[in-house]
């Protein structure tokens, strides 16, 4: 027997990730057309990727309005979301943001190379670590993102 069986299925629609299947893509819509989706794109902007967590990032740009701002023209991300990684994600370095978390670097190499500055020290500000740690940072990630260049 699984775990919601076992239960009930007590856990549908408990807490604060409860299942609403009546907001829920059709199995022949496609999620990017669904209500549900286009809802949360115009409650959201480029946050609805996060879905049911976007609000908190809100949350911490209202407390921070400069992290709401873009860190680079080509790419859709912003300061909190580097915040939110760390807090709530366990991001820990340059690469795991850029690279796991928003995907900048698969997207735009070069604009994620630009951005890791900013993200290091993001990061450093949040985990407490030193200026030497922000520039190891950068440095490590520049290296790795210049395997990700388009040759031409």
């Amino acid at each position: 027997m699984d775990h919601l069986s076992k239960h009930g299925g007590a856990l549908r629609g408990s807490g604060r990730y409860a299942c609403r299947p009546d907001r829920a893509p059709q199995r022949d819509e496609a999620p990017e057309t669904s209500t549900a989706f286009i809802n949360t794109r115009e409650r959201f902007g480029s946050l609805a990727f996060y879905g049911s967590d976007a609000p908190f990032i809100q949350e911490i740009i209202r407390g921070d309005a400069n992290l709401g701002e873009p860190m680079h023209p080509a790419l859709p991300y912003c300061a909190a979301e580097v915040v939110w990684a760390v807090r709530e994600e366990m991001a820990r370095s340059v690469e795991d943001v850029l690279a796991r978390r928003t995907r900048a670097l698969f997207l735009n190499a070069r604009a994620a190379i630009q951005m890791a500055p900013r993200v290091a020290q993001i990061l450093a500000k949040e985990l407490g670590r030193d200026q030497k740690w922000q520039e190891n940072q950068t440095k490590l990630f520049e290296e790795l993102a210049k395997g990700y260049l388009v040759k031409g």
